[in-house]
């Protein structure tokens, strides 16, 4: 957030219950310990999910198999993506977990900043 800097990007970070975050005072100790990590600012909102309600929806939108919940994935979207009763895929996406099925989605910051650029100039920014 702090390389690009137009307020046409905006992020909001979902907080999950998985792995050390499972009860849900310590998904909130740890959410307030770590959010000002991720993106300190104006332009960023975070969120508490503590029933994986977001991770459950987007698992099967990028193919998470078994059923599993997406978590430490990193989403960007278009100006153009409507949200409705169903959450709307994303334009582009990486995850930081590994495992054969995302191998070519390994979250690599560069990349990724660049794919937010291609789709920021869709929008004149």
């Amino acid at each position: 957030m702090e390389k690009i800097t137009t307020d046409k990007l905006v992020a909001y970070v979902v907080w999950v219950p998985q792995l050390n975050f499972q009860e849900p005072e310590l998904l909130q100790r740890n959410a307030h310990r770590y959010a000002r990590l991720i993106s300190p600012g104006p332009r960023t909102t975070h969120f508490s999910d503590p029933e994986s309600y977001t991770g459950k929806k987007y698992g099967p939108i990028i193919g998470i198999p078994y059923g599993a919940p997406a978590w430490d994935v990193y989403f960007a979207f278009g100006a153009d993506v409507r949200w409705g009763e169903t959450p709307p895929a994303p334009s582009y996406w990486e995850a930081q977990y590994g495992g054969g099925y995302v191998s070519n989605r390994l979250l690599d910051g560069p990349r990724f900043a660049g794919e937010v650029r291609k789709l920021l100039a869709k929008i004149g920014q």
